[in-house]
Order: structure tokens, then C-alpha cells, then sequence
């Protein structure tokens, strides 16, 4: 069994410039929980739970998305997965399973510069006139082959 605890956080110093749609300051966290664990069915499959929060000035560094829905580590709200991963080859083939639901409190969750970025909140007058999305969900399978 694997176990991991990670945290983060952002400063903004915009020196005046629109960054997160402020020129103030702003300070963000993002905490990282998870386990990995040997599924009870299979010898050498395992489970995975995470669990991914973000604050409302939280800004991700990483633009690179691990969804189709988002990047749910640059979420400004909580991100929840769970996968199965099983070996088919040893290392060399494998398979995976994956659901992940993102329930965001703020817009501009994979947003960075000028008011694009800003973190309404995610019932407020602003955030439901542009259409924000308040939650989303992913479920993915893949093969993977390592050579």
C-alpha cells in the first residue's frame, strides 16, 4: 500500500498587471491526498482513491490536463477519483480504469491571466452568466504498453 499527503501554494505579484483578474497579491493552496492499495480480486491489480482541493486564488502550475474535463489538479474547488489498475503483461502491458468528478466553488480554474482568471463564486450573478460549469466527470479506460 501506497499513501501520499501533498500540499502547495501560489503567490501572485502581478507588480500592477492583471493577474488572476486582480493587480493585487494573492495567496492559493491546493492540498493532494491519495492511496493505492492491492485490489482483493486480483493478485496483482490495484486500487487507487485521490482526493484534490483547491482554493479560491489556487493557481496550478501544471497546464497539462489529466481529463478530458480539466486539469484536476488546478481545480479551484474538490476533485475526487478513483481508478483500477491491472497488469496484463507485467510491466510491459497494462489496463486502467479511472472515474473522476471535479465539483468546482470558483471559476478560472485553468485560467491565469487578466479577469479570465478571476474566481467567482461559482452560484454568483457572474460566474452563471458566462455559462460556468459546476461540476464535471471523466471516466477513462486505457491500454498501456511500455517498451
Amino acid at each position: 500500500t501506497t499513501a501520499f499527503v501533498s500540499y502547495a501554494f501560489t503567490k501572485t505579484q502581478p507588480n500592477g498587471q492583471g493577474m488572476l483578474g486582480s493587480g493585487d497579491s494573492k495567496f492559493g493552496s491546493s492540498w493532494w491526498v491519495g492511496v493505492q492499495m492491492p485490489a482483493v480480486f486480483t493478485a496483482d491489480g490495484k486500487i487507487g482513491l485521490e482526493y484534490n482541493q483547491g482554493s479560491k486564488w489556487w493557481r496550478s502550475f501544471t497546464y497539462g490536463e489529466d481529463t478530458m474535463v480539466g486539469s484536476k489538479m488546478a481545480t479551484r474547488g474538490k476533485a475526487y477519483e478513483a481508478y483500477y489498475t491491472q497488469p496484463l503483461l507485467g510491466k510491459t502491458l497494462t489496463g486502467q480504469l479511472r472515474y473522476t468528478k471535479i465539483n468546482y466553488d470558483y471559476t478560472g480554474s485553468n485560467a491565469f491571466f487578466g479577469d479570465e482568471g478571476h474566481p467567482y463564486d461559482i452560484d454568483s450573478v457572474q460566474a452563471q452568466m458566462f455559462g460556468a460549469v459546476k461540476t464535471a466527470s471523466n471516466i477513462m479506460g486505457y491500454l498501456r504498453y511500455r517498451y
